[in-house]
This record gives structure tokens, C-alpha cells and sequence, in this order.
């Protein structure tokens, strides 16, 4: 093919695909159209945000040092509260599980010797130096 064959037909492809939408959904279910119980399409298409705009800005300022001290005496009582009604067999969240001794391995330990009696121990063998 040529060029501007090329170019025609890629150019007839990209206006027939613009209209698939409004064909697709005159087109019958029972040949692959959409199926019956499917909701009618808006007529408008959707808003999105412009990309450059700001959020407006907060209608509430930022909680001044009074507000901030009254608002962490408020958590304070309520967790203290919350801490009275908690069954007392549970540990509390932030208390660390006891450590667990580790027992050392019996190989590691030291063994006694047996008593030796003059030059032959009690085995029965001389003693090595």
C-alpha cells in the first residue's frame, strides 16, 4: 500500500470509531448488542476538575493552645474512663508480655568428673594429664 492509501484508511477508522458508541446500542442483543436490562447512557458527559484549580479554602481555622489543652484533657479522661470499665484479667494494650527464661542447652553445661582415687580414676582407666 501507499502512503496516502494508508493514511485514508486510518483516517476512515478513526471516524467510524467515534460513532461505535451510538451504533453499539442500537444493535440487537441477540447478535452482541448490549443486553436488554442495561440502563440508558447519560446525555451529559461527566464533569472533572479542571487540573489547575485550588480547593477552596477551610471555613474552620486551627485549634488555638486552649482549644488544643481542653481537647487532650478530654482523651485523657475518656481513656482513663475507658480503663476502669475494661475487665482487669485483660494486660493492658501497651504493657510488654513477660520475658520467658531461656533454658540452656544440656550440652553447654558443664559436667562433673568423676573422683579420682590415686593414678586410676574411677573408671578404671589412668587419668590423662
Amino acid at each position: 500500500m501507499t502512503g496516502p492509501l494508508r493514511a485514508a484508511l486510518l483516517a476512515a477508522a478513526m471516524a467510524v470509531s467515534g460513532c461505535t458508541t451510538h451504533i453499539a446500542d442500537s444493535v440487537p442483543a441477540a447478535i452482541g448488542g448490549l443486553p436488554e436490562h442495561t440502563p440508558a447512557r447519560p446525555t451529559t458527559q461527566a464533569e472533572f476538575p479542571a487540573i489547575g484549580d485550588q480547593p477552596q479554602a477551610r471555613s474552620e481555622a486551627v485549634l488555638n493552645e486552649a482549644e488544643r489543652k481542653k481537647l487532650k484533657d478530654d482523651l485523657t479522661a475518656s481513656r482513663d474512663r475507658a480503663a476502669k470499665l475494661a475487665p482487669k484479667s485483660e494486660p493492658p494494650a501497651n504493657a510488654q508480655p513477660a520475658k520467658k527464661k531461656v533454658a540452656t542447652p544440656a550440652a553447654s553445661k558443664k559436667k562433673s568428673e568423676p573422683a579420682t582415687t590415686g593414678s586410676v580414676s574411677a573408671a578404671g582407666a589412668p587419668p590423662n594429664p
